[in-house]
């Protein structure tokens, strides 16, 4: 601790964990509350870098509208504060209740982005249901509506240990539907000036998205594809690449194999077929291709972008043999890219974990025969999961900083299970939009609140590439930095699950430092039971967690603002020899996927005269999600979610920004408003999501914003291993409806 800059307050040392970035920032503390939030200036790595989000933490934690003390839903609709004790009582003998009557798989989980606060968190949730003996399949998260075609492609083509190479001396790279200026998605550090100083020091940067991202500023080459036609144009990319025999084939050749099954399947995707179905240049896409093959290290990473259309596991898995083909990994000799610091110390091979089959057929869920994965119950099929008659109907849901009343798609749908489920209780910091609909509010605490690890961003790589993880062996802890405001009454959301699983005589057990996903281990997890007769503390789940870290939670801890722990020695070890592992390039079910998206051209939904825009995602770099929608500082420029086109677009449907409109689909209409931008591909609209009111809520586009999960149909298109809906590449149309 210090005196502040400034002259006023003390400054205190700590992590933001409004996202996985993990920025380490300074807080200046004046009577016991945190009065600023800038950038730790002393940081070894991140140099004073923090977001909008970080800087307006002080906002967030002292907002007049947080959530204090627990909430208890009254017959007529409205609030009442009821003790926490209390709360925990009521909530343990209703669940007692349905329990008894409809068994444990009434009970369900939902954890989201509001546990970034503490990784401990939804790790506990998880244990509440393995507790309650129905774990992988009450367990919901917000994975399977995101990103999780990484693991499960991952599991299919197999991980390579030391994973790829690193993005700061790359000589290319691409990025598919991934913009990490704005997300911190792979480049958490300071990722606008990371970029641009790879750039700089002469990366050939490829981005492919409809919009040129602000990722793309510094960028070699920038591909504008139509919506959800990632797979092909990746596909077109590896046949470029085989058939000019542009791979590397000694690298392929002892550890991959599938290779001649890999060409066969991506032969038909000929530059010509691919510009055509996906409307780009055939001469881009070839260029892109040499321009990777030829250049000494790369890597290519897919995210939100290409997900959200039904065919982001392809996408992925394409991603990954296109970097085996190319011998995109960490090689025996080179240092570690993701190197461990507060991960187990386990030594580092260059080989690979071998593929296994993340999905058992044995075990299908009651909504959609979906197969049980490795990444949990498919969270699509949980508004049918509670509206669905029969044994197994959810009856209640535990929302541990989630909001599905904006981030589940088909909004409607999900509003009406929401409303019909006997209890419905939200661990939240304000009245979100589900916390609106909640019998129980449970004040959860804030950042600042909680101490701080980096283990979690570290071991976020073992999630896909470029999902987490630092290049450089750096660590930090951080103690909670401000106590709770006065008089309050709040819980940290693991705490919450602990007193309520003790309360039901259940015992949880813990699993520490988690290195590896699925059957992808570096070292299994520690179980640590957590006792009955007391709870323990947040630091003793944080020693937990580091078990047998390569270096000490104790040594981080000596050091304030992190640390570059540069005596390690990364040096990747070379392959065991009992290792028989191979990456595998051409996964039968892969193939016979990418096999559909030729047939059908892309096998995705495509515009009409009826419905002429394709509406994508988009992130902003002042909200999280739904987090940060009701924080003053975040905004003042504006609380809405602009609808943005193409000006190209705005003058063919007689529009200006600045105008309300009507947006709709086959499944639904929202308003919003429009606003002209000029990197957009003509033809798309692009909004973020989880913005929005609840549907027995007046829309309020100048407000809260549209919610475009009004405009998905969760059950018209959905991936067949994990549930998850189409959320990106839908076809919509506009018309005016006034102006501001």
């Amino acid at each position: 601790m210090a005196d502040s800059p400034t002259g006023t307050g003390e400054t205190r040392f700590g992590i933001c964990k409004v996202c996985w970035a993990g920025c380490p920032v300074e807080v200046t503390v004046e009577d016991g509350r945190a009065t600023k939030v800038v950038g730790d200036r002393q940081s070894p790595i991140y140099g004073g870098y923090t977001c909008p989000k970080g800087r307006a933490m002080p906002e967030a934690h002292y907002s007049p509208t947080r959530v204090l003390h627990p909430r208890k839903r009254m017959p007529d609709g409205s609030y009442t504060e009821i003790p926490m004790a209390q709360a925990i009582e009521e909530i343990a003998q209703r669940i007692e209740g349905i329990v008894a009557e409809h068994g444990p798989e009434a009970i369900a989980v939902y954890p989201g982005n509001g546990n970034l606060t503490n990784p401990i968190n939804p790790v506990i949730g998880a244990m509440f249901i393995m507790a309650m003996g129905t774990f992988p399949d009450r367990f919901f998260s917000v994975q399977t509506i995101d990103q999780a075609g990484k693991v499960i492609a991952q599991a299919l083509h197999g991980r390579w240990i030391p994973g790829p190479q690193p993005f700061s001396t790359a000589k290319t790279w691409i990025m598919v539907g991934t913009n990490p200026v704005i997300s911190k998605q792979g480049v958490m550090v300071n990722p606008g000036q990371t970029v641009k100083q790879a750039v700089k020091d002469g990366m050939k940067l490829i981005v492919i998205d409809p919009r040129a991202t602000e990722s793309t500023a510094h960028a070699f080459l920038h591909i504008a594809p139509q919506p959800g036609q990632d797979a092909g144009i990746l596909a077109g990319i590896l046949r470029v690449i085989l058939s000019e025999g542009l791979y590397d084939a000694a690298f392929v050749a002892d550890n991959a194999i599938g290779i001649e099954a890999l060409k066969a399947a991506v032969e038909p995707f000929t530059p010509h077929h691919v510009a055509d179905v996906a409307g780009i240049s055939a001469d881009d896409l070839i260029l892109a291709a040499r321009t990777f093959a030829a250049a000494e290290s790369g890597c290519v990473v897919t995210a939100t972008g290409a997900h959200f259309p039904l065919h982001g596991t392809l996408c992925e898995y394409l991603a990954l043999s296109l970097n085996t083909v190319c011998g995109r990994w960490v090689r025996a000799g080179e240092p570690h890219a993701q190197p461990h610091v507060l991960l187990p110390d386990v030594p580092i091979h260059a080989q690979p974990h071998a593929p296994y089959q993340p999905w058992d057929h044995s075990k299908l869920s009651r909504i959609n025969a979906l197969p049980q994965t490795v990444v949990g119950a498919p969270t699509g099929t949980l508004p049918d999961e509670i509206l669905t008659p029969g044994p197994g109907q959810v009856r209640a849901l535990i929302c541990s900083g989630s909001n599905p009343a904006v981030s589940l798609p088909d909004q409607n749908r999900a509003g009406r299970a929401l409303g019909a489920l006997d209890l419905l209780v939200a661990i939240d910091v304000e009245m979100s939009n589900t916390a609106r609909m909640a019998d129980y509010v449970i004040p959860d605490r804030m950042a600042l609140e909680t101490p701080a690890c980096s283990q979690f961003s570290e071991s976020m790589k073992y999630y896909g590439i470029w999902t987490g993880g630092y290049e450089v062996p750096f660590a930090q802890y951080a103690p909670a930095l401000v106590e709770p405001p006065a008089g309050s009454d709040t819980i940290e959301s693991w705490e919450f699950f602990y007193e309520l699983a003790r309360r039901l005589g259940k015992q949880i057990t813990y699993f520490g430092n988690a290195a590896g996903t699925g059957q992808h281990w570096d070292k299994p997890p520690v179980a640590f039971a957590l006792p009955l007769d007391r709870r323990p503390t947040t630091e003793e789940m944080f020693e937990a967690m580091c078990a047998g870290s390569r270096v000490p939670l104790a040594e981080v801890k000596q050091h304030v603002h992190g640390k570059v722990f540069g005596d390690l020695d990364l040096t990747v070890l070379p392959r065991a020899d009992d290792c028989t592992a191979r990456l595998q390039l051409a996964d039968p079910t892969m193939m016979a996927e990418l096999a559909a998206v030729f047939v059908h051209r892309g096998d995705t939904a495509n515009p009409s005269a009826e419905f002429p825009l394709m509406l994508i995602p988009r992130r902003a770099n002042d909200m999280m999600n739904s987090i940060g929608r009701t924080n003053p500082k975040l905004t003042a420029r504006r609380t809405h979610n602009p609808a943005y086109l193409n000006p190209s677009d705005l003058a063919r449907f007689g529009l200006a920004t600045g105008d309300i409109i009507r947006i709709r689909s086959e499944h639904g209409e929202i308003s919003g408003v429009a606003e002209a931008e000029q990197r957009l591909r003509p033809g798309t609209l692009s909004m973020s999501h989880c913005f929005g009111t609840n549907p027995d809520e007046a829309d309020d586009p100048l407000g809260q914003g549209g919610c475009t999960s009004r405009l998905m149909d969760a059950n018209a298109a959905f991936d067949p291993v994990f549930g998850q809906p189409r959320m990106g590449a839908i076809p919509v149309s506009i018309e005016p409806a006034g102006r501001v």
